[in-house]
């Protein structure tokens, strides 16, 4: 049973008060550069310029930043990729922004800028509803305006800091005040979003996370570990094209770009040339969405090195991971998590796995020539995860190669340096944990006023069955009752139970466990709601999460619970509701953006609590073979272009496989035997046949005396004519 929600657009609205004098020039000691504001762009502006891409320029953004810079009445420029367009704006008192994931919104600004950052066509990024939730040093200015928030960060003498974010708690959830009034809090950290990217989270508070787009940390020269390839895919949105390219001259002029960082590349080949498109976009911001299908394309993502060794010792392959920060995950084998997995003690994770054993080594063999003659060559190798979180998988998760030389001492030390990451096709590939529903919600009765719960995307209002892992998803807790509602007591597992987390604890307020932020209370009409912002996760052995959470009807109005960094209007309260038997209604078709799955949930208590569940597929193919680990075969579930289909795929377990071939073959020897004796039962037929026809000629018709026979002796050339 289901509940059907209308067609809800879900969008974040800001309002942006223009800094005043940013279409003027600059101060002295100040650079005219810009903010990106990735996947937003204005409701209402006056345009300066339109500019339409004829095919023959590099970069459709930086033609429009360039025009956007000659003229002084051009305050912010949007562009749009999809129609390879964009649109210069005027100056507006008050801006209010939407999100579109087909556009990137670029505002001029003033900031002391270093001279290494004058030819950067921006300096800055900022991304609403996000923050950056790092342990390393940081900073806080108090009282602080948007624009001081981003000279510190540039001007700062004590040390380099890579982002910020500026918070502003008393402001409301929907609406952001960008102005060169507004005070809030400015919080400098020394990492960003790519150095420490579980640490970059979603928030449910007035808040946007800032990123120092001048400096990066990538090496000059970058080997092939620090690539994650996804073949047959590029990005949407594409920052400079370059024709006729191999996939070295692409590599290096994304290496060596300095007029904005370049975060990946798209090779597309034809023959040994082809087309190179560089990216300023990360999936880590943007998330699957931002990929599409595009037969002879391979997208590049670059990604930083792990500093990981591994030692063959003795019966051991010795796995030695030192992390660049805090790491609080783990290490293990895929599908042998409970006893070949290892987790950090003393800043680095060492995991010894047995070389013959129940770890998934395998080995490679190989016969090569070398100075002293033929020699056999052998490596053991395996495939490792190394998750952040020690429960939960999260799109920042990486999968590895790593290998060594049994026996051949240090100097037979070898590195598998093949990385891939846990983004997949978002197809479940546990068959008992499929539905054949998109999403749905769950409605629970009390009294008169119905209670919903459901997931939306956040990020586009349609999109593929199952959500992949990363994607911007908000969870959303309705009613039309007059009382307030509270949740508390969020319990994320999987589908049979065997793993779970506490999200939210008695109060409401997270744990801190699990990237999830508490719920915030708006009102729509008569409607109540309370949501959560979050990104997708699932359990390592489950591709279905399952959500329980209680409910509580307040006294009319519930009090404030100070949750440490956060603030909301909720509450645990002891009130008294008559709530009847939770009872669930459907309908026969639901909104399109709703992609969780809804179940009955059990009977409410006496007190006004009703405990409320529903489930989420998020999906994943598991990585099982080297092969697919060295292709690093990423395919996307978005029906882009040209869609590359699996077919028929069956999974079949080895024992099963042989347990076929030996009963096809019997089968082949039983249809012999039977066409053997089929064959010898034949030919007895048949002489048996011919004898009966012999007999036959040889007696029936000589009764008469009509009848003659001519008989030709074998030694004789005379035929004697008898007659009867």
């Amino acid at each position: 049973m289901y509940y059907i929600m209308n067609k809800v657009r879900t969008f974040v609205i800001l309002s942006i008060f223009q800094i005043t004098g940013l279409s003027a020039v600059c101060r002295q000691y100040e650079s005219q550069s810009f903010v990106r504001w990735s996947g937003m762009t204005p409701d209402t502006a006056r345009p300066v310029f339109m500019y339409s891409a004829s095919g023959g320029e590099e970069s459709l953004t930086g033609a429009c930043i360039a025009r956007c810079r000659e003229l002084e009445e051009c305050a912010s420029v949007v562009v749009t990729y999809t129609k390879g367009s964009c649109q210069g704006l005027a100056s507006a008192p008050v801006t209010h922004l939407r999100t579109d994931n087909d556009v990137a919104y670029f505002t001029k600004t003033c900031l002391k800028l270093a001279a290494s950052c004058s030819r950067k066509w921006w300096s800055v990024e900022s991304t609403p509803g996000y923050y950056l939730n790092s342990e390393g040093n940081s900073k806080i200015l108090v009282n602080s305006t948007v624009q001081e928030c981003y000279n510190a960060l540039f001007s700062s003498n004590e040390k380099k800091y890579r982002s910020a974010q500026w918070v502003e708690p008393n402001s409301p959830l929907d609406t952001f005040l960008v102005s060169d009034t507004a005070v809030g809090n400015c919080v400098l950290n020394v990492e960003n979003k790519f150095t420490e990217p579980e640490s970059y989270r979603v928030s449910n508070y007035y808040t946007f996370y800032i990123e120092n787009d001048c400096d990066h940390d990538y090496p000059k020269k970058i080997d092939r570990c620090s690539y994650e390839e996804y073949n047959n895919q590029t990005l949407k949105r594409v920052d400079l094209s370059i024709q006729n390219t191999t996939k070295d001259e692409c590599k290096a002029a994304c290496e060596n770009e300095d007029r904005f960082i370049c975060r990946g590349f798209t090779w597309t080949s034809t023959l040994s040339r082809g087309l190179c498109d560089l990216h300023s976009e990360d999936l880590i911001t943007a998330g699957s969405w931002l990929l599409r299908r595009v037969s002879a394309a391979t997208y590049y993502r670059r990604v930083i090195c792990l500093n990981i060794s591994v030692d063959c010792e003795g019966s051991n392959l010795l796995v030695t991971y030192r992390p660049r920060g805090t790491f609080k995950g783990r290490m293990y084998v895929p599908g042998r998590g409970e006893k070949c997995s290892a987790r950090a003690f003393t800043g680095v994770v060492k995991l010894a796995l047995p070389l013959y054993g129940d770890c998934d080594v395998n080995f490679a063999y190989a016969i090569s020539k070398g100075p002293n003659g033929i020699v056999n060559r052998t490596m053991a190798y395996v495939m490792l995860m190394i998750q952040n979180n020690p429960i939960i998988q999260t799109a920042g998760d990486r999968w590895v190669r790593v290998g060594c030389s049994p026996g051949a001492g240090s100097r037979g030390y070898t590195k598998v340096d093949a990385t891939v990451s846990v983004r997949d096709t978002s197809r479940p590939s546990i068959v008992s944990e499929t539905s054949s529903e998109a999403g749905a919600s769950a409605v629970f009765g009390s009294g008169s006023a119905p209670l919903s719960m459901y997931v939306v995307r956040t990020g586009m209002d349609n999109g593929p069955v199952a959500v992949s892992l990363g994607e911007p998803l908000e969870l959303r807790i309705e009613t039309t009752d007059e009382a307030e509602i509270e949740a508390y007591h969020l319990v994320a597992s999987s589908k049979l139970g065997e793993s779970s987390v506490l999200l939210l604890d008695s109060r409401g307020c997270p744990t801190g466990q699990v990237d999830f932020p508490s719920f915030t209370r708006t009102f729509e009409g008569n409607t109540q709601r309370l949501s959560a912002k979050f990104k997708a996760f699932r359990f390592p052995n489950s591709h279905v999460v399952r959500f329980a959470i209680m409910v509580r009807f307040c006294d009319e109005k519930c009090a404030p619970v100070n949750c440490g960094k956060q603030f909301r209007n909720s509450r645990q309260t002891n009130s008294t509701y008559d709530s009847e038997v939770a009872a669930v209604t459907s309908e026969a078709f639901w909104a399109p953006n709703v992609v969780a799955q809804g179940v009955t949930a059990m009977c409410a208590d006496g007190d006004g609590r009703i405990p409320l569940e529903l489930e989420m597929v998020v999906g994943a193919r598991d990585i099982v073979s080297a092969d697919t680990l060295v292709r690093a075969d990423h395919r996307s579930s978005l029906p882009e272009d040209v869609q590359v289909g699996d077919g028929g795929l069956v999974c079949v377990h080895e024992l099963l496989l042989v347990a076929l071939f030996l009963a096809w073959l019997a089968i082949q020897v039983l249809l012999l035997l039977g066409c053997c004796v089929l064959v010898k039962r034949y030919r007895n037929l048949a002489e048996m046949s011919m004898q009966k026809d012999y007999h036959s000629f040889d007696n029936i018709g000589f009764d008469t005396s009509s009848t003659h026979r001519r008989v030709h002796w074998p030694d004789q050339n005379i035929d004697i004519l008898h007659a009867t």
